[in-house]
This record gives structure tokens, C-alpha cells and sequence, in this order.
């Protein structure tokens, strides 16, 4: 019993034991689920949050770039999805003074080839036949074609049947996009005057560039379209082109007469090639009231044919400048006179051809002993003009000399107009007197010699040159000399040009009174430092009165030969009879009837602001289209 008593014991502890650790384990486990269900629970909170705040950052961003500030996302898209660019837009015409068109737009259309699609073996057939249309070489045509972008302009302003033309051959890839392009109805006529327009129909030089926001209309704006990755996929047409018709035909409207500036144009060119020269220039004034009839150069750019070179752009008679040499000599001659240093009739001795003064020596080419003020203009001797000049004495002589408008801009605002080379006189030397007086030391423009000798042709009133028209209530000028002073000295620029002995024999027109001057002048070295070799700038400035011939005008003309490489270099033999010419045909021209005065092609006359003119200006662009084609 006992034994068998104390085995249930053992039993009962034992039992008891495994029971405790059962219930052990248990409670360890349920704290183990605890744990990972709270861990859990921690977990999808966090992801719940961070859900949240992701929604509300996202919904945030929508309401920024959709609602707060679209504008800004929808500019920032449609750049990177569309690349604008400008086309020429139709602009107000140029025409002279009698109304003639010398530049106007007419419709154009610009080539372009999107290779997409488009085999390579197309190239040579795409290339040839736009040649037969254009005009441009093949080889180009090629190299343009085999562009590795995605749009490709072949040729810009085409005239606008060409680019139909083009079209109509539906040639793979090819197409046009319309445009207003600057024509130029009288070619190269003043074509360094008026100037040249852009592609983009913006005035690149000259009275096209100066005047450019009056004649500009409003910018065409047009666009490519870009795919994902940048690639153009579609080029949007310019339609604003076709608004030319409802244009109003207002025009800048110049002095220049657009018959003038032929007859001065092809005379200048002629004289230019005879003389084998460099350059040459002219302009044409009306000496009472400086209005500017005609201003070429030559060699000269018809900017219908071609671009054009930097220089062809750019005006060479404003830019030029050059030493005057004898015509200055009737200026420092009215000088003395009306200052009264010198007599009308008082002999003054030129030395018989040479003159020491001071440590320099003066010499004339033809020996000339005493004469008076007369003589030394028509035998242009330096001796005598320089005697002249320093009686004056430096203030007086600078003061005459820039009254007379050298050494200051004219006024005109043209591009790269100079004022020319006169120091201050507080910086000569002793000598400047001298030499000054026959034109040496001091450098002018075309513009400044011909305004002056207008002064002493008119009575002694300098005018304003302008070559835009103004009303005749504008038309000032400013009294230099008396009136007395400037009719003698005419007289003396007359005997120039009738003496025997002138120097201004070949500008003789029979019939008419014609005074002038001529100038010979070595040109200056580019670095101031002394005189180029064998290089001489010939000269002839005067005027004509035009009444006995029935015209109303007093004319004044300066012709300049530069660098002429012949056996002559004076401006007597060289630029005198490019004068006779020129001034022989404007007479002419200018003596004929009202009637075929303003136009010898009515249809180049510019409309006026009336709806049946503008009707007449939409004809004449057809027309002017139609030539071109």
C-alpha cells in the first residue's frame, strides 16, 4: 500500500508539472500573436498613411498644374511640342516722288521638304525638277536633301507661281509655305538708298532699315509642330500673307525720282568701267530746296537677283569719306569775300607756282603769277586760295568752314552716315591754314559737297538735304553768305567750266549755264600716316539752271571716280563728263509734259488711301507676280 500510495504522488506531481508547462507554452504563444498582430497593424497604418499623404500630394499637384497656374504648364508644354518662328509680312511700299513704286511686297512661297518616308533615290528626281522651275543648281538642290533633319527649307520667297508650280508636281516630301517677299520694280535703281528686307521681312539696310516699324506690318507668326522626342512633323502655314489685299496702300514716299536715278545709275556705271575705277558715286540735289533727286553708286546690287554681299548692302556715299581737294577752293574763296579780307578785283600773287610758308612748300601744278580771286578759281590755283585762307586765319576759316556744313552730320539719318574728318581747330598746326584751304587735311562725304556748292548756286543759303518728302512749309535752310558773296562766286564756277583756261571745260551742256568745280586728291592712307600710292579720288561738283530749257529747278551734282585706273587721274577728264551726261538727259527728261513727267508706265504709280486705289495696288502686285513668273 504504501507502495502503491506514494506512486499516485509521484504521478500527481509529475502530471502537475507537464500542466504548468503546457500552460507556459500557451501563454508564451499568445504573447507571440500579440506582437505580430500589433506589428501588423503598425504596418498597414503606415501604409495607410503613406497612401494618404501620396493621394493628397498627387491631388495637390493636380490642383497646381490644372486649376492654381495652368497657363504656366501649358506654355512650358506647347514649347517643348511646338517651335514658333516669323515669316516676312507684308509691309507698306517705298515709291519716289511722282508715286512710282521702287519697293513693294507681293506674294511669295517658301519650299521646304520633310524627308519622312521619302526614299533617297527620290533625291535626284526632287532636285531636278524643282531646278527647271527655280533656277537653283541641282548639286544645291542635292546637298539640302540629304540634310539629316527632319525639316528642311530647299528655297525661301520663291515668286508664288513657281512655288504653285513646285506644288503641282506632288513631289514626295515637298511642299510651300506662303510669304511676303520685297520686290524692287526698278531693280537696281537707288537700291543702296532704300535698302534690303530679310527673309524674316525685317529692313536690313537703308531707308528700309531706318523707316523699318513704319513700313512693317504685323509679324506672321507660324509654327512647327514636334513629335516626343523633338522630331518636326508638320510645318503650319502662314495664312496672313493673303491679307495683302486689305493693307492700306500708304507708302514712304521719297524725293528721289525713280526716271533720275536711271539716268544717274547707268551714266555713273558707264563713266566707272571707262575709268576702270574702283567705285564711283553721284547724287543729284535740288539746289533750292535739298531735295535729294537721285543718290548712286556704282558698282551697284539688284537685290531681286540675289542676296547680296555685306557691301552691296551698304550705302558708300554716306560712309565715304575723302579729301576734297580743289572744290572745296569756292568756299574758302566766298569766305574771304564775305568776311571782306580779300577784294572781288584785288591781284593776289601765286608765286609763279611756288610758295614757301613757313618750313613747307606749296606749288601749283599750272604755274600761275598775279591774279585775281576770279583767276585762282578758274585756273585752281592753291597759292592763291591758300593766301586766302590765312588772311582768315584759323577761327575765321573753321568758322566758314563748318557754317558751310563740313564736319557735321547732315541730318539725313542714313545708315553709317559720317560726319566726315575736320579737328577742332585748337588742334592745328600752323600749316593747316594752308593746306586746308585747297583741301588737304580735312576729310568730307559726297553729301557735305554737294549741300555745299547748293549754297553758293542758290544765293548763299545752305539747304537741308532730306530724301523723304516733307511739306513745302518745312523746307528751311540757313543763310551762310550774303547773297551777294554766293551769286559772284556762281559767276566764278560758271567761268570754271566756259574760260579757256577752266578746269571744267568737258561739263559744257550748250544752251545752258553750267558752274562747277574740279578736284583731284590723292586718298588718305587707312592709318592716317600719309597718302596711298597711285591712288587718286577724281571729282566734279556744280550745277545747272534749267529755265532756259523750261525747267524750274536749279540742279546740283557731285560725280566722284575712286581709285581710277587709267592714264588720267583728274576729275576734269574723268568726272567732268560723267557730269555733262548725267545733268544733259535729267534736263531732258525734265522738260518733257506733266504727263510723261509722272510716268511713263502709269501702272507704277502708287495708290492712294481709297478703296479704288487700293484696288489699282492689288492689280499691280498680280501684275508684278505674274512678270515674275
Amino acid at each position: 500500500m504504501s507502495i502503491n500510495g506514494s506512486n499516485p504522488r509521484i504521478v500527481r506531481s509529475k502530471g502537475s508539472a507537464v500542466i504548468g508547462s503546457d500552460f507556459a507554452k500557451r501563454g508564451q504563444i499568445v504573447g507571440e500573436d500579440q506582437v505580430l498582430k500589433k506589428s501588423r497593424v503598425n504596418r498597414v497604418s503606415f501604409l495607410l498613411v503613406l497612401a494618404v499623404l501620396w493621394s493628397g500630394l498627387v491631388v495637390y499637384r493636380l490642383v497646381v498644374l490644372q486649376i492654381s497656374n495652368p497657363s504656366k504648364w501649358q506654355g512650358a508644354a506647347h514649347k517643348q511640342h511646338f517651335q514658333p518662328f516669323t515669316v516676312a509680312e507684308p509691309r507698306a511700299p517705298i515709291v519716289d516722288r511722282e508715286g512710282r513704286l521702287l519697293s513693294v511686297s507681293v506674294s511669295s512661297g517658301s519650299l521646304y521638304f520633310r524627308p519622312k518616308n521619302v526614299s533617297s533615290e527620290e533625291y535626284p528626281r526632287i532636285a531636278r525638277e524643282i531646278g527647271k522651275i527655280t533656277g537653283q543648281r541641282e548639286d544645291e538642290l542635292l546637298d539640302k536633301l540629304g540634310s539629316d533633319k527632319p525639316f528642311i527649307w530647299l528655297s525661301r520667297q520663291v515668286p508664288r507661281p513657281k512655288a504653285e508650280a513646285v506644288k503641282k508636281l506632288a513631289l514626295p516630301g515637298v511642299d510651300y509655305m506662303a510669304e511676303s517677299r520685297r520686290y524692287y520694280p526698278f531693280g537696281d535703281a537707288a537700291s543702296s538708298l532704300i535698302g534690303k528686307v530679310g527673309v524674316d521681312g525685317s529692313g536690313l539696310s537703308g531707308l528700309e532699315k531706318v523707316y523699318d516699324l513704319i513700313l512693317k506690318g504685323d509679324e506672321a507668326n507660324s509654327r512647327f509642330a514636334r513629335d516626343g522626342i523633338g522630331n518636326i512633323i508638320e510645318a503650319t502655314p502662314a495664312v496672313n500673307v493673303d491679307r495683302l489685299d486689305e493693307r492700306d496702300p500708304g507708302s514712304l514716299e521719297l524725293t528721289i525720282d525713280a526716271y533720275l536715278q536711271q539716268i544717274v545709275d547707268e551714266e555713273l556705271e558707264a563713266g566707272r568701267v571707262k575709268a576702270s575705277a574702283a567705285k564711283a558715286m553721284a547724287v543729284l540735289v535740288d539746289a533750292d530746296t535739298g531735295d535729294i533727286l537721285s543718290m548712286g553708286q556704282a558698282p551697284n546690287t539688284d537685290f531681286n537677283v540675289g542676296a547680296g554681299s555685306a557691301d552691296a548692302l551698304r550705302n558708300i556715299i554716306a560712309e565715304t569719306v575723302y579729301e576734297p581737294g580743289s572744290t572745296i577752293k569756292p568756299i574758302i574763296a566766298a569766305a574771304g569775300l564775305d568776311a571782306g579780307i580779300v577784294g572781288r578785283n584785288e591781284p593776289i600773287d601765286c608765286e609763279n607756282g611756288h610758295f614757301y610758308f613757313g618750313k613747307h612748300h606749296i606749288n601749283d601744278v599750272h604755274p600761275v603769277g598775279i591774279a585775281n580771286l576770279r583767276d585762282i578759281i578758274v585756273r585752281s590755283s592753291n597759292i592763291g586760295i591758300a593766301k586766302v585762307g590765312i588772311r582768315l586765319g584759323a577761327e575765321n576759316l573753321y568758322s566758314y568752314i563748318t557754317k558751310f556744313g563740313f564736319g557735321q552730320n547732315t541730318g539725313l539719318g542714313l545708315p553709317g552716315e559720317t560726319r566726315g574728318i575736320l579737328r577742332n581747330v585748337n588742334s592745328w598746326a600752323k600749316v593747316d591754314v594752308a593746306t586746308h584751304s585747297f583741301g588737304q587735311g580735312l576729310a568730307v562725304t559726297p553729301l557735305q559737297m554737294v549741300r555745299a556748292i547748293s549754297a553758293l548756286a542758290n544765293g548763299g543759303m545752305l539747304p537741308d538735304l532730306r530724301v523723304v518728302k516733307v511739306e513745302e512749309d518745312d523746307i528751311v535752310g540757313t543763310r551762310v553768305v550774303s547773297s551777294k558773296v554766293a551769286n559772284l562766286v556762281r559767276d566764278y564756277l560758271y567761268a570754271v567750266v566756259e574760260d579757256e583756261h577752266g578746269t571744267g571745260t568737258n561739263a559744257i551742256i550748250k544752251g545752258l549755264k553750267v558752274g562747277g568745280k574740279t578736284g583731284t586728291a590723292q586718298k588718305a592712307r587707312k592709318d592716317g600716316r600719309g597718302y596711298e600710292e597711285n591712288k587718286y579720288v577724281a571729282s566734279f561738283v556744280g550745277f545747272v539752271d534749267g529755265k532756259p530749257a523750261g525747267v524750274d529747278k536749279l540742279l546740283s551734282l557731285i560725280v566722284i571716280i575712286d581709285e581710277p585706273n587709267t592714264d588720267t587721274i583728274y576729275g576734269g577728264t574723268l568726272a567732268a563728263p560723267v557730269f555733262q551726261k548725267i545733268m544733259t538727259r535729267a534736263i531732258k527728261y525734265l522738260g518733257m509734259s506733266r504727263e510723261l513727267r509722272q510716268g511713263i508706265d502709269p501702272g507704277y504709280k502708287v495708290a492712294a488711301r481709297s478703296k479704288e486705289n487700293a484696288d489699282k495696288f492689288a492689280e499691280m502686285r498680280a501684275r508684278y507676280d505674274s512678270d515674275r513668273s
